[in-house]
C-alpha cells in the first residue's frame, strides 16, 4: 500500500517543475527505487530533473548492468546515469555473511598507515573506482602483508573488474588465514563460481581466436561454427561483431542484419552495428532503408573507414538507379566478382583489426577491377585512417580520373589533402563532394575529417 501512494505522489509529482518537484519530494527524502525511476522515465520527466533527485536522496539498488539496461531503455539519459552510478550502492560480493570488517575486527597489530589505506580501498569500492582501489589494497598490503582484510577486498576489485581468476585467488588467500567465525563454505561456493566464469571467459577467447585464424586461412565454415559458439557462451557486442564479421564475408546478409540488431539491443550507440546494418539492407537491395540506417552510423562516428566506403557504395548504387543504369560485369572490365570479394574480405578483416592483410586486399580488388572507382575509394579512406596520405591520394585521385563525378573520389581527395595540410585545396574538393552528393540528398553526410591528433577514427 505504501509502495502504491509513494507511486501516486511520484506521478504527481511528475507534472511539476523541477524546483516544487525537489521541495515536495523534501517531504518523504527516501532514496529512489528502480521502480520508481522507470516510472517517472516513462511518464516523461527529464533526466537532468531526475539525477537532481538521485543526487539530493540516493537510490535503493545496486548498479548491475541489468538495470542500467533497463534504465536506458525507459529513456535515462548521461547524466541520470552519471547521478546513479555515483549513488548505487556498491555491486555485493555474494557472501553477505563473510564480511571481514564485520566479522572480526582489525587486529591491533595492523598498523595505522595500513588501516588507512584500506579505508581508502574500501570508499573507492563503494564508488566503483576498482582501480583506485587495488592501488590502495597494494600499499596496505606492502605495510602489513598476510592481511586477510587485503585477500578479501582485493577479490572482490577484480571480479568486479571482470578478473575472476585472479579473484578466485585472492580468496583462496584469505581462506588461509581467516578467522574460525568466517563462513567458509560460502567463501569456498563465491571461488567456485568465479573459477567457472573464468574458465568461460577462456572458452570464449579461445574459440574467438581460433575462429580468427579459420577467417584468416579462408576457412569461412569454421569460422561461423566457433563464433557461434562463442556468441552462445556469452551473447556480448564483441562476440557478435566476430560472427558479423564472417556473415559478411560469406554472404549471408540476412543473418548480418540479424546479427546487427542483436548487437544493437545491447548496445544502441554502437556506430558499427548501424553500419553492419546498412550494408547488410544495402546488399540485399535496400538502398533507401542502407541509407537512413548509415546517416545514423554516421551520426554516431563519422570517422569510420568502413563508412566512409559504405556511403560511397550508397551514392553510387542511388545515382545508377536515379539515371536508370545498371552496372554489368562485361561493361566494368575485369574480375568484378572477385574485385566484390576481395573488397568485402578487406573490410571484413579491417573490423577485425588487422589492418594491414586489409590493405592488401583492398588494393588486390583494385587491380582485379581496375576501372571501378569505388574500389579506388575504398582503398583511399583505409590509408586516410592509417595516416597514409601519399598512398591516400594516389587512390583518390585514380577514383576521380576514373569516374569525374564520383562523390566519394572528391570527398576521399579532400581528406587526403587535409591531411597533407593543403587546406585550400582540400576545401575545393569538400565543396565539390557536397554538391555531387546533396543532389543524392547526402550532401551533408561528407563532411571534413577528424581534427589532426584524434582519436575518433578508431572508435567503434
Amino acid at each position: 500500500m505504501k509502495s502504491c501512494c509513494r507511486l501516486m505522489l511520484l506521478a504527481a509529482l511528475a507534472v511539476m517543475c523541477w524546483g516544487t518537484l525537489f521541495a515536495s519530494a523534501q517531504q518523504a527524502a527516501k532514496p529512489l527505487t528502480e521502480q520508481e525511476l522507470v516510472y517517472l522515465l516513462q511518464k516523461k520527466v527529464s533526466s537532468d530533473a531526475l539525477a537532481n533527485m538521485v543526487d539530493s536522496f540516493g537510490v535503493t539498488f545496486q548498479l548491475e548492468p541489468e538495470v542500467l539496461d533497463r534504465l536506458k531503455k525507459a529513456g535515462a539519459q548521461d547524466v541520470l546515469l552519471k547521478s546513479v552510478e555515483r549513488k548505487a550502492k556498491p555491486i555485493k560480493s555474494g557472501v553477505e555473511a563473510t564480511k571481514p570488517e564485520s566479522a572480526t575486527p582489525v587486529p591491533e597489530a595492523v598498523p595505522p598507515a595500513a588501516q588507512q589505506h584500506m579505508e581508502l580501498g574500501r570508499r573507492r569500492l563503494e564508488n566503483h573506482d576498482y582501480e583506485g582501489a587495488l592501488r590502495e589494497f597494494t600499499e596496505a598490503e606492502r605495510i602489513r602483508p598476510q592481511w586477510e582484510q587485503v585477500f578479501y577486498h582485493r577479490g572482490v576489485a577484480l571480479a568486479a573488474l571482470g578478473y575472476y581468476s585472479d579473484a578466485a585467488a585472492e580468496w583462496k588467500e584469505y581462506l588461509k588465514v581467516a578467522p574460525a567465525s568466517v563462513d567458509k563454505v560460502a567463501i569456498q561456493q563465491k571461488i567456485t563460481d568465479w573459477e567457472s566464469e573464468a574458465s568461460k571467459i577462456a572458452k570464449v577467447r579461445s574459440l574467438l581466436n581460433q575462429g580468427d585464424q579459420q577467417l584468416k586461412r579462408r576457412d569461412s565454415g569454421g569460422a561461423v561454427q566457433s563464433f557461434r559458439e562463442a556468441v552462445r557462451l556469452n551473447n556480448s557486442v564483441g562476440t557478435l561483431f566476430a560472427l558479423a564479421q564472417v556473415q559478411l564475408l560469406v554472404g549471408d546478409y540476412k543473418e548480418l542484419a540479424r546479427t546487427a540488431n542483436q548487437a544493437l539491443a545491447l548496445d544502441p550507440q554502437s556506430a558499427l552495428a548501424k553500419l553492419y546494418l546498412a550494408d547488410a539492407e544495402l546488399r540485399q537491395g535496400n538502398t533507401e532503408g542502407s541509407m537512413g540506417t548509415l546517416e545514423e552510423g554516421l551520426a554516431l562516428n563519422p570517422y569510420l573507414a568502413y563508412g566512409r566506403g559504405l556511403l560511397g557504395r550508397v551514392l553510387r548504387q542511388r545515382a545508377d538507379q536515379r539515371g536508370g543504369r545498371q552496372k554489368q560485369t562485361a561493361e566494368i572490365g575485369g574480375n568484378a566478382n572477385s574485385a566484390e570479394e576481395r573488397n568485402r574480405l578487406g573490410w571484413v578483416l579491417w573490423n577485425g583489426g588487422h589492418f594491414r592483410d586489409a590493405l592488401e586486399e583492398l588494393y588486390k580488388a583494385t587491380l582485379l577491377n581496375p576501372v571501378e572507382d569505388n574500389w579506388q575509394c575504398d582503398l583511399a579512406y583505409a590509408r586516410i585512417s592509417q595516416r597514409d596520405t601519399a598512398g591516400a591520394l594516389a587512390a583518390a585521385r585514380q577514383a576521380v580520373r576514373l569516374n569525374s563525378e564520383s562523390a566519394c573520389g572528391h570527398h576521399a581527395l579532400a581528406l587526403a589533402m587535409e591531411g597533407s595540410g593543403r587546406h585550400d585545396q582540400a576545401a575545393l574538393e569538400f565543396q565539390e563532394a557536397e554538391k555531387l552528393s546533396s543532389g543524392l540528398g547526402a550532401g551533408s553526410l561528407l563532411r571534413q575529417g577528424a581534427p589532426a591528433g584524434s582519436s575518433t577514427m578508431d572508435r567503434r
